[in-house]
């Protein structure tokens, strides 16, 4: 069974919480739960928990899917790693709520934070869909 397809403007955001993501053994100083509150009550955010997504080094894992317009306009799936704080999750969303992927660039604060895909999801990709 497939996900229905985010309304116009919206984009899906997969929220990592497995092995490290999202535990304060690795990250006792974040705020987790206040993270899942702050992306899932924002507009414009189709917020979707997940397992390890392979990407533990650069724990906490949020990877942004763009929009419909965004991947008309050729935007890219876009992998954000090490968003320790409510500041870093708040561009996320302020970048979101600017058209995120293909419609806006990231903020300058998420810049360092963009990441290539995690280990599992790297192996398993077609090349173009990288």
């Amino acid at each position: 069974m497939s996900s229905p397809i985010p309304a116009a403007g919206t984009c899906r955001v997969v929220l990592c919480r497995g092995c490290c993501c999202g535990t304060t053994d690795k990250h006792p100083d974040t705020d987790h739960r206040q993270q899942v509150d702050q992306l899932s009550a924002a507009a414009g955010v189709d917020l979707a928990v997940t397992g390890c997504l392979g990407n533990c080094e650069r724990s906490n894992t949020i990877v942004v899917l763009p929009s419909p317009a965004g991947r008309a306009a050729g935007g890219r799936v876009t992998w954000l790693g090490r968003i320790l704080d409510a500041t870093l999750t708040q561009a996320v969303v302020d970048w979101i709520a600017a058209g995120g992927p293909g419609v806006a660039d990231p903020p300058e604060r998420l810049v360092p934070h963009v990441q290539p895909p995690g280990r599992r999801i790297a192996a398993t990709a077609p090349a173009d869909a990288r």
